[in-house]
This record gives C-alpha cells, sequence and structure tokens, in this order.
C-alpha cells in the first residue's frame, strides 16, 4: 500500500500520487538553491508536517517544483512522495519552475509580527526562530524580548487619524514614516 512506503505523512488525496523519487531526473538547471539550514527546516517541516503540497515534474518526471524537497528526503533515505505529473513542454516546465520560485507575493509586516506573535505564544518560539534563520531573517526588535523569554510587552502611545480616501492615508503614512514614526496602516 502506498503510505507504507513512506514515513512522512501524505494526505489521502495525495496517495495515488505516490512514486519513487530516485526514479525522477533533474535538468542540473534549478536556480533555486538551499543552504544546509534551509535543507535542515525543509526536512524538520515535513516530519512535521507531511506532504502539504505534491512534487511537480514534466511527464517524463523532470523536475518543476519541488527538486530541493526531493533531494532532502533522498538524503535522509525516504524516498517515495507524492508526485503530479503535468502534460508541459519543457519550456513550460521551466516557465512553472520560475513562477512556482519567485511568485510568493509580498509579506505585510504589521501581519507577519502578529503572526509571528501567535506561534510564539502557542509555544513554537524556537521553530520560529528557526525557521526565520534558514532565510536569512530576525524576527522584529519589539519580538526579540519574547525569545528572550520575557513576558514584557513594552507599553506604546498610539494615535488613530481617520482619512477621507486611501489617497489621504498613503499621504499620511509617507509624511509620518519620513519623520521617524512607527506607522501601521489600520482599516476599520
Amino acid at each position: 500500500m502506498a503510505e507504507n512506503k513512506t514515513i512522512i505523512k501524505v494526505p489521502d488525496a495525495y496517495l495515488s500520487l505516490i512514486e519513487d523519487l530516485r526514479l525522477l531526473k533533474s535538468d542540473e538547471n534549478n536556480p533555486n538553491k538551499m543552504t544546509v539550514n534551509q535543507k535542515n527546516q525543509v526536512w524538520k517541516s515535513l516530519q512535521k508536517y507531511g506532504w502539504t503540497y505534491p512534487i511537480i515534474t514534466n511527464k517524463d518526471g523532470v523536475y518543476a517544483d519541488g527538486e530541493q524537497r526531493a533531494q532532502v528526503c533522498k538524503d535522509h533515505g525516504e524516498f517515495f512522495a507524492p508526485v503530479l505529473r503535468l502534460p508541459v513542454s519543457d519550456v513550460d516546465r521551466r516557465m512553472l519552475r520560475q513562477i512556482l520560485n519567485k511568485l510568493k507575493g509580498k509579506h505585510n509586516e504589521e501581519l507577519d509580527s502578529a503572526e509571528y506573535m501567535r506561534i510564539i505564544e502557542a509555544g513554537e518560539k524556537d521553530c520560529l526562530k528557526a525557521l526565520l534563520e534558514s532565510v536569512g531573517e530576525k524576527l522584529p526588535k519589539d519580538l526579540d524580548r519574547e525569545l528572550e523569554g520575557s513576558n514584557i510587552i513594552p507599553g506604546s502611545w498610539e494615535l488613530i487619524v481617520e482619512c477621507k480616501d486611501e489617497a489621504e492615508q498613503q499621504c499620511f503614512y509617507s509624511k509620518l514614516k519620513s519623520e521617524g514614526y512607527t506607522v501601521r496602516v489600520l482599516n476599520l
């Protein structure tokens, strides 16, 4: 049975996609390279969450997405994973790789900070810190105290300015930011 081929959790929807990773092929041109630390984080994530999305290849088994995840698995003696084979040309496979590597969106710093705080409060501060370090990022300064074990949340004084439209909001935001104020957008 497919689920017995891997120790990593596979969602039921992906069970029919299980393949031997050793049979897939690399074009040796993947521009996405990971550090050892990033590879360790990928392995930890796979162990904890399982296959949240499959490896993607063309119909011949040449990687479009997931080559790094597949290599991490093979390095750990894990040889089976869900693989979605798409009937795409070589140029479309390459375009798909670029899209999946680059189009990840831009993160809102305020929402990221709030998400980090929820993760820290749930007791996963060490995992969060390791993840951020693996991608060359650090927690915002105001959250550093949480990582050091302090439960002190610095007080703050805030001001809400009502604006007539988005353009005025942007104008105030830019002006206050340029004057060195910590500014965040709040839509009510």
